[in-house]
């Protein structure tokens, strides 16, 4: 049975939504839940970048802007690795050490120009705690192909029809094999 247990969809589909929902159901059931989510920020209505925040903690960063003029570009974005680095080395090494379950929102473009984000996911899904993490879309090439292609991970689709059900269909998952 996978312990690695990967959402994809459109943007806006609600895979981060889906996400906080099984932290709140994993956590109130008493486990331990380490790793990253990456809300959006939000301005005048418009999105204009990303967070990177520790679900532990609530440590949080700003991963990519609009505004920024440094970083690599994807999209109308700009990364910020150094804060995407410092964030993911402590959330992962944590995640590792004490949670029951890990969560890793998002695994995508922005994400995996860090090299610690990388090294940090691989760590994880190579584990034997239950992670739950977003996956991108469309992509299929380079480390993200390499996430989807795992054998010891099931692929569910964030759709309008499954957005409502899928965190308590993951938290049973979860509940089996954790």
């Amino acid at each position: 049975m996978p312990n690695n247990y990967l959402v994809t969809g459109p943007p806006r589909s609600g895979k981060t939504t889906v996400l906080c929902r099984v932290v709140d159901r994993c956590d109130a059931d008493g486990y331990r839940v380490g790793g990253t989510v990456c809300p959006e920020l939000r301005s005048g209505g418009d999105r204009v970048g990303f967070a990177v925040e520790d679900v532990t903690t609530g440590d949080r960063r700003v991963m990519a802007h609009v505004d920024r003029t440094a970083g690599l570009s994807v999209g109308k974005y700009r990364v910020d690795t150094t804060a995407l680095d410092a964030l993911c080395r402590t959330a992962f090494s944590r995640s590792l050490a004490d949670a029951d379950l890990a969560v890793v929102d998002e695994i995508a473009p922005m994400q995996v120009h860090s090299d610690e984000f990388v090294r940090g996911v691989r760590r994880i899904l190579d584990g034997d705690r239950p992670v739950v993490a977003a996956l991108h879309h469309t992509s299929t090439a380079g480390f993200i192909g390499e996430v989807r292609d795992r054998g010891d991970a099931e692929l569910f689709e964030v759709t309008g029809a499954t957005r409502d059900d899928l965190p308590g269909t993951l938290a049973d998952r979860i509940r089996a094999v954790a």
